[in-house]
């Protein structure tokens, strides 16, 4: 498991050091509709985070400046839940100690903090009035709950375990997870209530392990594998029934999937080695057959979502507009700026 530790040792930190910004922007002015993309940039050595906020034809119309450290992650993406759109600062590198999540309203993109007990946060779930959160120290994760209206915490914590990703379906809370003790690979889905009581666990570790995005529809959450059970490159995507909690597992081909998106009756995963920084594939896959096509778009497919038709690829030189429905023709790409000693952790669509 060489691979997989190490990935655990260097996930919440990619700096990339090019370019500057010095434009300041005063969202008063703005008028919200032009807003479609933000790019979060933000650093490991200060408390100094921004959003650069583009159009539907990237142009940069705003710029969101924040007093956080680490905000946001190549390897979890941004929760939409409501209005609210959720990140996780860590803080500082050294410490990653600044126990909060945020909430970015989508209407006027005024921001709730919410507070939590411990340090070093990865991932967010948003379910109903709670906020579910993981962390692993000693080699123990915490999976806590906060209850928005009461501001209670309520705690459980898996011994030896530690939780890659955690996400919110259908009043269900799921956590993968891989056991760090064990003689050989052991990897697992933990099913919760949302009072955190255990409904089910799954044996995953045939699948292998490094869940960290997701996606789901009415019937099924999505994920994929980035490492198999013998610590090489997957090529999996789980589909998980989130009524009988069954699992299907479906073989791309193409190795780390990355972002899975959703678009009509697809499914838009992009193949890329986030410890690497490499892979400038997309996988096609067809929901009905499971029929499934690789597209190569010559970029790095670091971040992905999804705008209306396009396809939106984000990565830490440039931010690219391809068009779905003509078979992914790449439509327009800008630079990205940002400062010294910062890095582009994160991509925001405005729908």
């Amino acid at each position: 498991m060489k691979k997989f530790i190490y990935l655990i040792a260097v996930m919440g930190i990619l700096i990339i050091i090019n370019g500057c910004d010095n434009m300041e922007y005063n969202l008063k002015t703005l008028d919200m509709k032009q807003v479609k993309i933000g790019v979060v940039e933000t650093t490991a050595g200060d408390y100094d985070s921004r959003i650069h906020w583009y159009d539907e034809d990237l142009n940069k119309v705003s710029q969101k400046n924040m007093k956080y450290a680490m905000l946001g992650s190549a390897f979890h993406n941004p929760v939409y839940y409501g209005n609210e759109i959720y990140m996780i600062p860590q803080g500082l590198g050294s410490k990653k100690d600044s126990k909060k999540v945020i909430g970015l309203n989508k209407n006027d993109f005024k921001i709730t903090e919410f507070p939590f007990k411990n340090i070093a946060l990865n991932d967010v779930a948003v379910s109903g009035n709670y906020i579910y959160t993981i962390n692993t120290l000693n080699g123990n994760t915490h999976i806590c709950r906060l209850d928005k209206n009461q501001n209670t915490l309520e705690e459980v914590i898996l011994n030896n375990e530690y939780v890659s990703g955690i996400t919110a379906v259908k009043e269900k809370i799921y956590a993968f997870s891989a056991n760090m003790l064990s003689p050989s690979p052991e990897f697992y889905i933990y099913i919760y209530n949302e009072d955190l009581e255990l409904l089910d666990k799954k044996d995953i570790t045939q699948y292998g392990t490094g869940q960290y995005k997701f996606m789901y529809d009415e019937n099924y959450l999505y994920t994929g594998s980035m490492m198999t059970k013998e610590d090489r490159p997957a090529s999996t995507i789980l589909k998980i029934s989130v009524d009988t909690n069954e699992i299907e597992a479906i073989d791309i081909i193409e190795e780390f999937p990355n972002d899975i998106l959703q678009y009509k009756d697809k499914i838009i995963i992009t193949n890329h080695d986030l410890i690497g920084y490499e892979g400038t594939k997309i996988t096609v896959l067809d929901k009905a057959t499971q029929e499934f096509e690789s597209v190569e778009l010559n970029t790095k497919t670091e971040f992905a979502d999804i705008m209306d038709n396009f396809l939106v690829i984000l990565n830490q030189e440039k931010i690219s507009l391809y068009n779905i429905e003509n078979k992914f023709e790449l439509i327009k790409e800008i630079s990205i700026e940002k400062k010294d000693n910062s890095y582009i952790s994160g991509i925001i669509i405005i729908e």
